[in-house]
């Protein structure tokens, strides 16, 4: 069986799938490469994962269930995360998304003990604790546990680190804010939106096609704006999850006349370029969303539900506007607003751009885990 041996440095990522390594940690694994580390990616067997290995990595398919317990692949899922760390006894651990962080973290200590060093990222609490009921008991079970087994847990938004230190399910020495994944500033540039067709706007949203993530309120502002607007078009642009609990169906969508559903894209940038407002109307519990953040750095105002994540990436009069969760009729009247102010949505587009480079570049956020794994004793070149 292969090993890293003694003397080698070893990392391994676990995340749900390849995309939440690709989109906004592709920089972290090519610095670990540089500095000779073994690093091993442990995730979903997808286009996005084979690309990292081309890059140097070391790939260990892992089936996560997302979106509810499904007690026989949770156990397959764990036991698979077990032979993993026995495999490669790596270093550090670094866990993305909700059942990675969970299994992930007892899987760590029982295999390794105080030899590996843990880092979770909290990138949301998603559909279990907005459903509420068994889920959200569950997963609150499942943190009280695992949360204390790590050395760090990171958290994207000041709602879900008060959350877990309100719980005691983290001590504040263990818990760190590095708001978001990120976006590359430098790919997602803004566009001359002046001098556009003003009976002819575009609003786009991007999200999985899960109710909570907003897809029928999307749908219904819409109705509500082409109403007055029937020039206006709404495009949707996402990943399907049939087998989710949450789901919204591509059938249901295609009967909807006033949402055009483009898919899921394999880069958004043109369908952010061609937009003038980004509409995210999730109350899914993000962590930062990154649609909202790429939106920002190709200079859109967004328009969004106030709740947790979303209101850390849009600052409410400056670069969009929140609105009281589900007030359906509080989110179309700002679009409508926007809709018929072209300068003031330039205006706060722009501020939207300047936010994004604050804020959220790529790179701030990179250097703020490298520091963290040097603060745990690790060594990793610049």
């Amino acid at each position: 069986m292969e090993r890293t041996t003694s003397n080698e440095c070893c990392i391994v990522f676990v995340a749900n799938r390849g995309y939440g390594l690709t989109s906004s940690r592709t920089n972290l694994i090519r610095r670990f490469l540089a500095s000779n580390w073994t690093v091993v990616i442990a995730t979903a067997d997808d286009a996005e994962s084979r690309s990292l290995v081309d890059m140097g990595a070391r790939f260990e398919p892992v089936v996560f269930n997302r979106g509810g317990l499904s007690l026989v692949a949770d156990i397959r899922c764990y036991t698979r995360l077990h032979s993993i760390l026995r495999k490669y006894r790596p270093t550090l651990v670094h866990h993305f998304n909700a059942k990675p962080v969970l299994f992930g973290s007892l899987a760590a200590r029982q295999v390794l003990g105080g030899q590996v060093k843990v880092v979770n990222t909290i990138t949301g609490l998603g559909h279990a604790f907005t459903a509420g009921g068994l889920s959200a008991k569950i997963a609150a079970l499942g943190y009280r546990f695992a949360i204390p087994r790590s050395d760090l847990t990171v958290f994207q938004n000041r709602d879900d680190r008060a959350l877990f230190l309100e719980r005691n399910w983290v001590s504040e020495t263990a818990a760190r804010l590095v708001a978001g994944s990120g976006v590359d500033i430098d790919r997602f540039i803004p566009v001359d939106r002046s001098g556009r067709d003003s009976d002819a706007p575009v609003v786009v949203m991007i999200g999985r096609l899960l109710r909570q993530k907003g897809i029928p309120e999307f749908v219904e502002v819409a109705s509500n704006i082409r109403r007055r607007r029937p020039g206006t078009r709404f495009l949707l642009a996402g990943e399907e999850e049939p087998r989710h609990p949450d789901a919204v169906s591509v059938e249901w969508l295609g009967e909807q006349p006033d949402v055009e559903f483009v898919g899921r894209l394999a880069d958004v940038v043109p369908i952010l370029q061609q937009a003038d407002l980004f509409l995210f109307p999730s109350y899914y519990r993000e962590g930062v969303p990154r649609a909202v953040l790429e939106a920002s750095a190709t200079g859109l105002p967004t328009i969004g539900f106030d709740v947790p994540g979303v209101r850390e990436s849009v600052r409410d009069g400056e670069t969009g506007y929140l609105v009281e969760d589900r007030d359906l009729a509080a989110m179309t009247a700002r679009v409508d607003e926007l809709l018929g102010d072209s300068r003031l949505r330039l205006e706060l587009g722009d501020n939207a751009r300047m936010l994004a480079e604050e804020s959220f570049d790529l790179r701030a956020i990179e250097k703020q885990y490298f520091d963290l794994y040097r603060g745990l004793g690790l060594e990793v070149s610049a």
